[in-house]
């Protein structure tokens, strides 16, 4: 049930065009998010990224949400992360929870990076560079600390 309250909370982060709060009594769930941003100069994809912060019920989740801007070529399935050759955990999105922006829905999920706090603590201080590995693609992100910054601590 957690899981599902969070990809609801990232499918709607993702379909407002700046950063904001979210809150659901019903599910016991409130968070904040940020403004969705381009993270990757790959030639053939582009790949968006917001951060959110959600808890519910007393459990809080960090993640680097991560999109794929439809652009005409096949859609992403990625499956790891990493930084260097460190593996970041990883949820890849399976299902179709495609989110908006401006009033236009283009984008894909592809999935998230989890942030465990000392990580967290981390990329608000550098920054987050990753390779993000799919089936049949490989994809460089760069997320730069203002970002994770723009989040309430």
């Amino acid at each position: 049930m957690r899981i599902l309250a969070l990809f609801l909370v990232l499918f709607c982060a993702a379909c407002t065009p700046q950063s904001g709060t979210l809150s659901s009594p019903a599910l016991g769930a409130q968070g904040d998010f940020t403004e969705q941003i381009a993270i990757s100069d790959h030639p053939h994809h582009v790949l968006m990224g917001h951060v959110i912060d959600f808890t519910q019920n007393g459990a809080r989740t960090r993640a680097l949400v991560i999109g794929q801007r439809r652009d005409g070529v096949h859609r992403l399935r990625m499956s790891e992360a990493w930084n260097g050759g460190t593996a970041l955990p990883f949820t890849a999105t399976h299902r179709r929870l495609d989110g908006c922006t401006h009033g236009h829905c283009r984008d894909n999920a592809v999935g998230m990076i989890l942030l465990s706090d000392a990580l967290f603590q981390e990329v608000r201080a550098t920054g987050l560079t990753a390779r993000l590995i799919g089936t049949s693609d490989a994809i460089n992100i760069r997320v730069p600390a203002t970002l994770f910054r723009a989040l309430p601590e």
